[in-house]
């Protein structure tokens, strides 16, 4: 199977000391030496959550299966869910909580534009029964960051437990759990945290407890429930339902210890510079972002296609002729949109460079005029 460069919005490519982690002799996924190494990484966890009244758990799944677990859990009694919208995985989370027969109601946006917290105030405002609100903070399928700060104060006034999806952005963005009163959040291990795939952070606040405790729900392992009462019964020699993947957890410990050296702040630093450049050097090459940067992902940029050769047409000769791998449009953007992924080890100047020199010669062998070199990242970034 060929290599290429993965600079697609996750799985992000992997330092070799991680995947040295993975390769460690397996150990068993219980006893106390397992606690001690289970319970350090759910401390690591929380801190880059920025909680401490929150819990934390580590589902073995991609993120969807812990998006599905939130849903699910707090789907008891039949209650109201508010479903927001501006991309594929906003359409997703929809067809899950259809799939339950949840009961909801819809606030669609614009693809490629940011959600408007006025409008989810109206909404909830609107209709008072709804009591929980589903929000993708960072849209991969068009590179938008919706307001989860100011969504997150909205759902705060009305009661509103608020599931967010941070798949995209946990290490990325700035995201401040207690603070802001999120209810629930789910994450992903192969994107900003710098992981394989294979594990769904998972936080949950005292206030969404609450409402899950006061509700039955369907289901066993994507049931939060069953999570809390293995911690809790089980805790001091297995403390969760399933058996978990050792070293992979062990890999999680090492990055979560990676970033938190590194500093939370700067890194989200890190990655806005970098994505803001990378876009910089976009327009000098002629190149169009379909988001506005004031709307834009630090974690992923989706780019429009030039006047003189189609996104699909860039993104395979990226692959073809230089071996890296970008993401395509999803859906009603098919064909006319690429994504970069610049998150996690890939958020950096060395990793952006080569994408930014391949996109030069495509263009040139296209006939469209780019000056070659290293002269548009650089100048972006002042060097």
């Amino acid at each position: 199977m060929k290599r290429y460069r993965l600079r697609i919005p996750g799985p992000v490519e992997i330092a070799s000391e991680t995947l040295a982690e993975m390769a460690a002799p397996l150990t068993a996924h219980y006893g106390s030496e397992w606690v001690e190494l289970y319970t350090e990484t759910l401390e690591l966890c929380k801190r880059i959550w920025r909680t401490e009244r929150g819990t934390a758990f580590l589902m073995p799944g991609p993120g969807s299966a812990g998006m599905e677990a939130a849903i699910v859990s707090l789907s008891g009694e039949e209650r109201k869910f508010l479903m927001l919208t501006n991309g594929f995985f906003g359409d997703r989370w929809i067809r899950v909580a259809r799939s339950y027969e949840i009961p909801l109601a819809v606030l669609e946006g614009e693809w490629g534009r940011a959600l408007d917290p006025d409008a989810v105030e109206q909404a909830l405002k609107r209709d008072r029964t709804i009591r929980v609100v589903v929000l993708v903070h960072g849209e991969t399928s068009t590179g938008v960051l919706n307001p989860l700060r100011e969504i997150a104060a909205v759902c705060r006034r009305y009661e509103a437990i608020l599931i967010v999806d941070t798949v995209a952005t946990l290490g990325g963005e700035e995201i401040a759990f207690d603070e802001w009163g999120i209810g629930i959040g789910v994450s992903a291990s192969q994107k900003c945290l710098g992981c394989p795939p294979g594990l769904a952070p998972i936080a949950i606040s005292p206030e969404a407890w609450a409402l899950i405790e006061r509700g039955r729900v369907p289901g066993w392992y994507l049931n939060l429930r069953t999570w809390r009462e293995y911690a809790r019964e089980w805790g001091s020699w297995h403390p969760h339902p399933v058996t978990m993947p050792t070293g992979l957890m062990r890999a999680l410990r090492r990055t979560m210890a990676e970033i938190l050296d590194e500093g939370l702040d700067r890194c989200v630093a890190r990655h806005m510079e970098v994505a803001r450049a990378l876009r910089r050097s976009l327009l000098l090459l002629g190149l169009e972002p379909f988001v506005s940067d004031h709307e834009a992902m630090n974690t992923v940029t989706a780019v429009k296609g030039h006047a003189h050769l189609p996104a699909s047409a860039i993104a395979r000769a990226l692959k073809e002729e230089h071996q890296i791998l970008v993401g395509g449009g999803l859906e009603r953007l098919a064909g006319q949109i690429f994504r970069i992924g610049h998150m996690g080890p890939t958020a950096t100047y060395e990793a952006m460079l080569p994408v930014v020199l391949a996109l030069e010669q495509v263009l040139q062998k296209a006939g469209i005029a780019v000056q070659l070199g290293a002269g548009p990242f650089a100048a972006a970034l002042g060097r």
